[in-house]
């Protein structure tokens, strides 16, 4: 992604052999739809810092409560209804002495007896032993999330394969030391399942992907360039 990503991403690969590359729709502005789509999020952290046997269940659930004020007071700031904030809890364990945590979700209504024993499992999936000794809960985390934006992938048409219909003319590449006849496609007019065979580049208005000599770029369902070699 990126403006030059897709002119530099079939060279890239041919030195790194990862393949495919794939080029998803408007590169140029990928970053920006990401961030216009993202979330709005805020999170709220607490050092605990306390011992499960010298501590409760009330303390720990009354400095959630306080950052789940927090959270949702800044989201609804920013205009979002309560009814859309999710609200997720997660409190990084460890036992007493470790110098890294665990962290572990919890829903409201977890006990610290339901937070130690998960503890426990997960350490044993994740190390493979456990420890017996004290279990430490050293933050506590709350993390709020705005309603998700209404967007989903667009499919285009499909075509035979053949991008014959999205060519715009004929055209000379100098390449791998020599010059050698091309294609210049329009991207907005390649369909699903189209083959463009390199040396070929596909124009956009915000992006130009260049396809080498060897290689195939295939059009997915929803219009990303897939190319591998040929």
């Amino acid at each position: 992604f990126g403006g030059a990503g897709p002119l530099h991403g079939n060279a890239m690969s041919i030195l790194t052999g990862a393949w495919p590359v794939l080029v998803p729709p408007s590169p140029g502005v990928l970053c920006a739809y990401g961030d216009a789509t993202t979330r709005l999020r805020v999170d709220a952290q607490r050092s605990f810092n306390r011992l499960a046997q010298e501590t409760s269940d009330a303390e720990v659930g009354a400095v959630i409560d306080l950052l789940v004020a927090q959270v949702s007071g800044e989201l609804a700031a920013e205009g979002v209804a309560a009814s859309d904030i999710e609200l997720r809890v997660e409190i990084d364990i460890r036992y007493a002495g470790q110098a890294f945590e665990v962290p572990l979700s919890s829903p409201r209504g977890s006990t610290i007896a339901d937070l130690t024993a998960r503890f426990d499992a997960e350490h044993n999936r994740l190390f493979t032993f456990n420890l017996s000794v004290p279990h430490e809960l050293v933050n506590i985390r709350v993390v709020a999330l705005g309603k998700p934006a209404n967007v989903a992938p667009q499919g285009i048409a499909r075509g035979d394969g053949n991008p014959t219909a999205a060519k715009v003319r004929d055209h000379e590449l100098f390449m791998d030391g020599r010059a050698m006849p091309a294609v210049i496609y329009d991207r907005a007019r390649l369909k699903a399942g189209d083959r463009v065979k390199g040396p070929a580049v596909i124009c956009e208005m915000d992006s130009t992907t260049l396809v080498h000599a060897g290689h195939v770029g295939e059009v997915d369902d929803f219009g990303c360039i897939l190319i591998r070699p040929d």
